[in-house]
């Protein structure tokens, strides 16, 4: 298991002044060490009348990515496909004639060949 060592980081007050350096990630939770000189210097970048403003009401971004209403523009609802349902080609004949044209022809053929038999059956009762 890794030991953990604390980073150390010196940043003078005449660099660009960014947030970034001080809390890398935008993380405000460092221990900062000020020195005299540097509240001196921060009065000569910050006059009090141009004190840096929050750029944001809500500093949890977390909260606001993932809310509902960004999201929506982010992914679009999707849009689902059901598949076809399969029909049976033995009980579905248009089916069946799709997967086998000869198939009218035989049951049509089945069908005159009952009505005969029928025909016959009645004739030989009578």
């Amino acid at each position: 298991e890794p030991e953990w060592r604390p980073a150390k980081a010196v940043v003078s007050t005449q660099s660009t002044g960014n947030l970034l350096h001080l809390a890398p990630g935008g993380h405000l939770g460092r221990f900062i060490v000020w020195t005299e000189e540097a509240f001196k210097a921060l009065n000569q970048i910050y006059p009090s009348d141009s004190l840096p403003r929050d750029m944001m009401k809500n500093a949890d971004l977390t909260r606001i990515i993932n809310s509902d209403e960004i999201q929506r523009v982010v992914r679009p609802t999707k849009v689902t496909k059901r598949p076809a349902l399969k029909k049976n080609p033995l009980k579905n004949v248009s089916v069946m004639v799709r997967l086998n044209p000869y198939a009218k022809i035989a049951k049509r053929a089945a069908t005159l060949a009952l009505l005969k038999r029928a025909k016959a059956r009645a004739a030989a009762v009578n």
